[in-house]
């Protein structure tokens, strides 16, 4: 029997000379391998891995002197079939020098991550939904070049006060957790949070971000999260952030922190969904576009403040719920009934997530 395939949509995601194995543990999914770790060993440097979503949750990994690519569908893929790649059975480790520049992208992590020396710089974490502790960092190193885009976060990112966390960029992440949300970055040398939402229950009494130095804050909301003033959050730079309802509406005033101008105290950013997002009950698919207000287009780019939406580009909250694989949306058999040695024609039409 013969095929023909349409693909009206389609992305290239791996050199050509790199190898793409893929993962599922749900057994009317085909695959290579039932195990993300027996992927990853079969691997090179190089090679990416495709994880399955999965009724059935998968067991945590470890990544070792090898850099890969390795993708899930997404936090809540906005597809037919929407299992998650749930990594929730023991937790996850990263090491190694030569795992520099590998990523992270699309998957969900229950159980928690650690980031273990030797670390590998220029770690990519893109579009996950990390529930789980993720742990960088060990005494004494200097860690480099990490870029955090379009996570949602319910827990802590413990750094170390020993360690140098240099040249880290968070952008277009929701911190949601009702724990610490960033701890121990005490060493930071260009350490970037850039329009990201920070939120929690209402009645959280933990601080925000402890024991942090000489961190840039641009283009931020924060609702309801406390910058206590006996924290040791010190000597950080604010630029063009939104604060509604925290502890502290004025947190680029105290323990040397430095109002770099642009900054809004204490106002509603008026999101189509501030009533959950008040009372902590907002979840990563509730709607936080701004129309109006004080956030409309007050960043320091221009843009609103919070989460980006940008019309091109992959910095678009709204996407970040799917993988940046392109994924089926439909699959059109135009001749269901042939005869012997017959050609079946088959259309599939796929959707590039930007």
């Amino acid at each position: 029997m013969k095929w023909t395939l349409f693909f009206l949509a389609c992305l290239k995601i791996v050199p050509v000379s790199a190898t793409v194995r893929s993962v599922s543990n749900y057994p009317s999914t085909l695959a290579q391998f039932n195990t993300i770790q027996g992927a990853i060993d079969a691997s090179s440097n190089g090679d990416s891995i495709y994880v399955h979503g999965s009724p059935n949750d998968y067991a945590g990994f470890s990544l070792i002197n090898k850099k890969l690519v390795i993708l899930g569908p997404g936090f809540a893929p906005n597809v037919q079939v929407t299992f998650v790649a749930r990594v929730a059975i023991g937790s996850s480790t990263i090491n190694g020098a030569q795992a520099k520049k590998s990523e992270i992208q699309g998957l969900v992590f229950i159980s928690d991550i650690n980031i273990t020396s030797p670390v590998p710089d220029s770690l990519r974490f893109i579009r996950n939904n990390i529930a789980g502790t993720l742990s960088i960092g060990t005494s004494a190193a200097t860690i480099r070049g990490f870029t955090f885009q379009g996570n949602f976060f319910s827990n802590r990112v413990n750094g170390l006060p020993t360690a140098t966390f240099e040249n880290f960029l968070f952008e277009n992440n929701i911190f949601r957790s009702n724990d610490y949300a960033i701890l121990d970055f005490f060493n930071a040398v260009n350490v970037l949070f850039n329009h990201n939402l920070w939120f929690a229950n209402a009645s959280t009494d933990q601080n925000i971000i402890y024991n942090t130095r000489q961190v840039l804050f641009t283009n931020n909301i924060f609702i309801n999260r406390q910058f206590n003033a006996n924290a040791p959050l010190t000597q950080c730079t604010f630029i063009n952030n939104l604060t509604f309802s925290c502890d502290i509406n004025t947190p680029w005033t105290f323990n040397g922190n430095i109002d770099g101008g642009g900054n809004v105290a204490n106002m509603d950013p008026q999101m189509v969904d501030q009533a959950a997002v008040n009372n902590g009950t907002a979840s990563y698919l509730s709607n936080f576009t701004i129309s109006t207000g004080p956030a409309n287009n007050s960043g320091s780019d221009g843009k609103d403040l919070g989460l980006l939406f940008d019309t091109t580009g992959s910095l678009n909250w709204t996407n970040s719920r799917n993988s940046r694989m392109p994924s089926m949306v439909s699959m059109n058999i135009t001749n269901p009934v042939i005869g012997a040695g017959g050609t079946l024609n088959v259309t599939l039409e796929a959707r590039k997530n930007d």
